[in-house]
């Protein structure tokens, strides 16, 4: 078996250090892995509502140039008084499926617009542990819709920040049915992601390798 010189062990090192510093791209079949923290903004029955948190697991798959799946398991909390000011909270638990279109795919700075569907299960209850008596349906299906941005740090890491609207099929999320308006959230989701290049610049980074050990 050949064993590499230390000259070829200096090219590959270069040529990875290379990559890292490259402008990211959202190219096609490039699949990035990521965390999230969120904030969610409740539309309750309730007349006070306040900023709960949560946070999940992200994926994303760059399917053609400018179209793109994102997907989040998560959790969050809705929280909400009364007006005697006594605190609510929904614990909440979804997975997302989205739809992305994304502006300049080529570029460290990716805006793009998104729209999905998810399901949740939710568990509203006083802050002092009551619970809602009566029967209603805990699990829902949302539509989303957003827009957000990445931005690459190298071909490797990407932050991305994004806002959403989620509509659901329910008025029971606070424990309370009011109205003919269903409950509503938006959520506000800040990502760190880890991509796994795709086949094409893989093949591209062999064969530069290949092409300077040749010389």
């Amino acid at each position: 078996m050949k064993r590499l010189k230390p000259r070829s062990i200096g090219l590959i090192i270069t040529l990875l250090l290379g990559a890292s510093l490259a402008v990211g791209q959202m190219r096609s079949h490039k699949l990035g892995v990521g965390v999230n923290g969120a904030a969610y903004l409740f539309t309750s029955d309730f007349p006070n509502t306040s900023v709960g948190g949560g946070g999940g697991i992200s994926l994303s798959y760059s399917v053609f140039e400018h179209i793109g799946l994102r997907m989040m398991l998560g959790s969050g909390e809705l929280k909400y008084s009364d007006a005697a000011s006594h605190g609510y909270t929904t614990p909440m638990f979804s997975g997302n499926l989205y739809l992305s279109y994304d502006l300049i795919p080529h570029g460290n700075f990716n805006p793009f617009i998104f729209g999905g569907v998810g399901g949740i299960y939710f568990d509203p209850h006083s802050d002092l542990g009551v619970y809602p008596t009566g029967g209603f349906d805990k699990i829902d299906v949302n539509y989303l819709g957003g827009v957000g941005f990445d931005y690459f740090f190298s071909e490797f890491f990407s932050i991305t920040v994004s806002g959403e609207a989620a509509l659901t099929n329910t008025d029971w999320l606070d424990g309370l049915k009011s109205g003919a308006s269903k409950d509503a959230y938006d959520r506000v989701n800040v990502e760190f992601r880890y991509y796994f290049f795709d086949q094409d610049y893989i093949t591209r980074l062999i064969k530069a390798l290949q092409d300077r050990m040749k010389r």
